[in-house]
């Protein structure tokens, strides 16, 4: 495998994260550290496009979802958002 890959949240993303309960909290952030460091899938395998708000994906974690989208050139995953699946995607657009 190639270099490893890195997260970072965005403001927007730390403020969605930061009003979830702890537990949630760090579900999310497990779920991105696995996301990243996977030996056996590429990160962008685990998320979904987002119809119509190309290159963001969507990642799901329980009835939560992170908007992430991927730079291969840097391995990084760039977290835009994090919220519930109810709400994320109008808040999104």
């Amino acid at each position: 495998m190639g270099e490893e890959w890195a997260w970072e949240l965005s403001s927007r993303a730390a403020d969605g994260l930061g009003a979830l309960d702890a537990e949630t909290q760090q579900r999310i952030l497990d779920k991105l550290d696995d996301v990243v460091s996977d030996e056996f899938r590429d990160p962008p395998d685990f998320a979904k496009p987002l119809t119509g708000a190309k290159p963001w994906q969507s990642l799901r974690v329980g009835d939560y979802r992170a908007i992430v989208r991927f730079d291969r050139k840097n391995q990084q995953m760039q977290v835009g958002a994090v919220g519930h699946r109810s709400s994320i995607y109008d808040e999104f657009r």
